[in-house]
């Protein structure tokens, strides 16, 4: 009897002879996603003959439904635990995602719960979690119904001074390794067990070396979350959130969104506004104490240029006008970085914000947005606000544009 076999998607199936139309019929299972899937198709004849040949199929995968309620809601954990405290529907918020600035969001609920300072908090729109946080503080006043909670972005739940260890991670492996061995050690595996988080897990995707010091530690003793935030700034270190069996799963990885294209003039775009600012740092000397861990004081000296681009050539005829800053970093071999990452605050002199119709967008995405006057500026979104209104109002950092450009924008104004 003749045989035919297909193999798709991995699995093999045998095609059975129907009589009534003539052909060979097999039902295949359609995988989740859709595309187009080779199908390698195997036929062997009576006398044992074998006979190969492969097929494109056209998988089309159906749209999911998304229903929109527009009802959000406010999960509660304990922060010990990690256990359900309360589910309660919001109307009135104000949330901002702004790491840089760690500003506060507001909700306020007609409800009394057990929520305490410290508890984390995930706000949920159309079934999607919008906004991880952790409770600075719940407000009621004169025994109204009404409870204001105040609630700071979740990453402040590493916002503890600690003493610093395993710093030699940040050059051998990565910022990624470094963080997630400091939490490690600090909140999930503590020789002191009563204060470990045993509903933590950390996922590290990347792992992104630097030439670098943990800059903020003052006597060996230093913010962890200031560091994380810094961190974010610095080297696109980007922390994620999400519950995995019961666990609060954080994942670090230098993460690079697709870049997204913003028309101020085509899209639904309201309340644009763009401010330039030109107290720039252009020079910047580094003082250090030792080279190689021997004891020898010296300094280190670079120049930003008009593209942006730095030197440590004095007499650059490209040199940008700005202002000087001293600095100082322990080694020799931060240097570089260090003034690197002093001339990066710069990029924060040139802000964009501008609201956006029912359309979210992360924080740390890139964006390449088309102004009034049809200049295109490459940035990110920095922060976010988010209400009841469908409005999102963005704020954009790190403008790539030539300073000298906006010293003559100021002029002209």
């Amino acid at each position: 009897m003749n045989n035919i076999t297909i193999n798709f998607d991995g699995q093999d199936y045998i095609a059975i002879y129907n009589k009534q139309t003539g052909y060979y019929e097999v039902n295949l299972i359609g995988p989740e996603i859709g595309g187009i899937y080779n199908t390698d198709i195997t036929f062997t004849d009576l006398i044992g003959q074998i006979y190969k040949d492969s097929k494109a199929i056209q998988i089309w995968a159906k749209e999911q439904i998304k229903i929109e309620t527009n009802k959000v809601f406010m999960w509660i954990f304990d922060y010990n635990d990690f256990n359900v405290k309360d589910i309660i529907e919001i109307s009135d918020y104000e949330i901002n995602i702004d790491e840089e600035t760690n500003a506060n969001t507001i909700i306020k609920v007609l409800k009394k719960t057990a929520a305490k300072s410290r508890d984390i908090i995930a706000v949920k729109k159309n079934n999607e979690i919008i906004y991880w946080g952790t409770i600075d503080n719940v407000s009621n006043e004169d025994g109204k119904q009404l409870y204001e909670y105040t609630i700071k972005y979740i990453t402040n739940i590493f916002n503890q001074k600690i003493k610093l260890e395993n710093e030699e991670l940040i050059r051998k492996t990565g910022v990624e390794d470094f963080i997630a061995k400091t939490i490690t050690n600090n909140f999930i595996a503590n020789a002191d067990t009563f204060i470990n988080k045993n509903y933590l897990q950390i996922d590290i995707k990347t792992h992104t070396p630097k030439q670098t010091s943990v800059t903020n530690a003052e006597n060996e003793i230093y913010n962890l979350h200031t560091w994380m935030t810094n961190c974010t700034q610095n080297y696109d270190i980007v922390y994620s959130f999400s519950i995995v069996n019961k666990k609060l799963v954080i994942t670090i990885e230098n993460k690079s969104y697709n870049k997204e294209l913003i028309d101020t003039q085509a899209q639904a775009v309201s309340n644009y506004t763009e401010v330039f600012e030109t107290n720039v740092v252009s020079k910047v000397v580094v003082l250090y104490s030792k080279v190689a861990e021997v004891e020898k004081k010296g300094e280190y000296i670079l120049y930003l240029l008009n593209d942006r681009t730095t030197t440590t050539n004095m007499k650059d005829t490209n040199r940008a006008d700005g202002r000087v800053e001293t600095v100082y970093t322990e080694n020799y071999e931060d240097a570089e970085q260090k003034a690197l990452d002093t001339m990066k605050s710069n990029s924060y002199n040139h802000n964009i914000t501008f609201n956006m119709y029912d359309r979210f967008i992360r924080v740390g995405t890139p964006i390449a947005i088309k102004t009034k006057e049809s200049v295109i500026f490459d940035t990110y979104i920095s922060a976010i606000k988010i209400t009841s209104k469908k409005f999102y109002e963005y704020t954009c950092g790190n403008i790539r544009i030539k300073f000298i450009d906006k010293l003559l924008k100021e002029r002209k104004e």
